[in-house]
């Protein structure tokens, strides 16, 4: 018969204490495990030779990534670039060039390869464009202003202080690198300012990490040693993400730093532009704010624009398109108005990155992807939540699209984790305070029946309220054997308790266990005593309590 042994668990993806399990006449040994209640989110632990074995993200350990050869949801990243410009890489590869095209129907299902932990998908940066060229016929294309300028990236140290100062979060990133094609292969990067502090090969290479002027990350080998695992810790600044608050300034302040574009295409952009009342001497907010509006009210459609003979104007006007249409034009528009601007993609998504005064880079979604993503190897990874609510409108079309991210159309994460996001986005909508009246007239529909917004398939659903989830105890001292009780209500935007819900209780491991289901009762209140079963193994747990939600509700989950 085995002992009780005291077990701890934090709730929303917390810890259980590692406590080995020993007979009565052993003496128990007791090793040091991290207090996460309270601890920074992103705090680091550090094994017994001072080498990090962990990361806490939102209460949970994150173990280091294991090494070993390439997985088959793995795709390598190769030197051979893509050079086909669609505007979206080929797995394993990045594109020096994007070239638009009138192909504005929403695309169907797309993969996306999973490079970091906790995931960011689908917005791991593998292609970052920040110069507008035009061509012999006219059109403009996106490239790279210095592709020669290329600068080290070192690895710092689990430890190292930022020199900048701003607040970081980390990331592990596992990547496989095939040197087979050539010796400078695409490193994927969690944002342009990201650090490398810890890295690792098998085989054991000697590999150098740099990036050049437009942020784009590669590894050089000293030959061609065919296929290399790299584990390493990066971190991005919190600021990418969202940021707090934009610059007051204007929009033009740091036109020193935009790639200089041919006159006749600038021109265009800033007869654009004023349509939408803007000029380089307008406030940056208010250019952000606009922008963002109008390229996220895009619409995906079966009928490309009409054909000028000017593709930027055809798609800026006619605000058709997916992901790169809105994501080109917005690049060539902002950068007409003197702000830093890149277009940056992967194989399932592109987006936009702009560089705030005093802030760096902060990345922008429009939306747009795909009616339906696979995300491969994401299933035991938390999503990362931005800290900061989005500062930007967040129209209908796009606002709407997030209600379908916990569907059968986003596959591949961790089960609750698409629900979370959705609801995430759109809270996070709500708390910023930010417009969201849509642009052009457009309501979430086209006349072709189709929605817009991140991974929309039309038509989208309208119905839904987001759904509050708290639990009254965080952290429990619990025995192998017996019962934990857990607690809490259920509350709609407004505070107001919901009834009749369905709560569910998970111990996730390894793999999930479903301690107990329970519902809420008048005033949204519910609780329940679960067992904890007697052969269960002693390890690292979450506990987690959630709700599928209901016809008038999103699913939520308890934080």
């Amino acid at each position: 018969m085995r002992p009780a042994v005291p077990v701890r668990v934090t709730l929303a993806l917390g810890l259980l204490l590692l406590v080995p399990s020993v007979r009565a006449d052993e003496e128990m040994l007791h090793e040091f495990v991290p207090e996460i209640d309270g601890a920074d989110p992103n705090s680091l632990v550090l094994g017994r030779d001072a080498a990090p074995e962990a990361i806490v993200y939102q209460g949970e350990l994150l173990s280091a990534p294991e090494g070993g050869a390439r997985r088959a949801d793995e795709r390598a990243m190769v030197a051979a670039p893509d050079d086909d410009g669609s505007g979206r890489d080929a797995p394993g590869r990045r594109s020096p060039t994007f070239r638009p095209d009138r192909i504005t129907s929403l695309e169907g299902s797309l993969g996306y390869y999973t490079v970091f932990s906790p995931s960011i998908a689908p917005f791991k940066r593998v292609s970052a464009l920040d110069a507008v060229v035009s061509t012999d016929d006219g059109i403009p294309v996106l490239g790279v202003a210095h592709p020669e300028s290329v600068t080290p990236v070192p690895v710092e140290g689990a430890l190292a202080e930022a020199s900048d100062g701003r607040q970081r979060d980390r990331f592990w990133g596992s990547v496989v690198l095939d040197f087979g094609m050539g010796d400078r292969v695409p490193f994927p990067s969690v944002s342009p300012e990201s650090r490398l502090l810890t890295l690792r090969t098998e085989p054991e290479v000697a590999l150098r990490i740099e990036k050049d002027a437009a942020d784009n990350f590669f590894a050089v080998a000293p030959a061609r040693v065919g296929e290399v695992r790299v584990t390493f810790l990066t971190d991005a600044p919190r600021e990418y993400f969202n940021a707090a608050a934009l610059p007051a300034v204007k929009a033009d302040a740091l036109a020193d730093e935009v790639f200089p574009m041919d006159d006749a295409v600038r021109a265009e952009a800033l007869r654009f532009a004023e349509t939408l009342g803007l000029t380089p001497r307008s406030d940056l907010p208010e250019v952000l704010e606009k922008l963002t509006e109008h390229f996220r009210s895009f619409v995906e459609s079966d009928r490309p624009p009409p054909d000028t003979g000017n593709i930027f104007r055809d798609l800026a006007e006619a605000q058709r398109g997916v992901c790169r249409h809105r994501a080109y034009a917005f690049v060539i528009t902002a950068q007409a108005l003197g702000v830093p601007t890149r277009f940056v993609m992967n194989e399932a998504h592109a987006w936009v990155e702009v560089k705030l005064m005093d802030l760096g880079w902060m990345r922008i979604d429009l939306g747009g992807a795909a009616g339906a993503l696979e995300a491969h190897g994401s299933r035991d990874r938390p999503v990362y939540r931005p800290t900061e609510a989005d500062p930007l409108p967040q129209p209908p079309a796009y606002r709407q699209s997030y209600s379908q991210l916990g569907g059968d159309n986003v596959r591949g994460l961790r089960e609750g984790e698409g629900e979370a996001f959705a609801e995430a986005s759109r809270v996070g909508a709500e708390g910023a305070g930010g417009a969201v009246a849509a642009a052009g007239g457009t309501d979430g529909a086209s006349g072709d029946g189709e929605g817009g917004g991140l991974f929309s398939a039309a038509p989208v659903a309208t119905r839904g309220r987001p759904l509050r989830l708290t639990v009254d105890t965080r952290s429990f001292e619990v025995f192998r054997g017996r019962s934990l009780t857990v607690s809490g209500r259920a509350l709609d935007p407004d505070g107001e308790g919901v009834p009749g819900l369905r709560v569910e209780i998970v111990l996730r491991g390894a793999r999930e266990r479903l301690l107990g289901v329970t519902v809420t009762g008048p005033g949204g209140t519910y609780r329940s005593a679960v067992g904890v079963d007697p052969d269960l193994d002693v390890g690292e747990y979450a506990l987690v309590v959630r709700t599928p939600g209901n016809e008038e509700f999103f699913p939520a989950r308890a934080h």
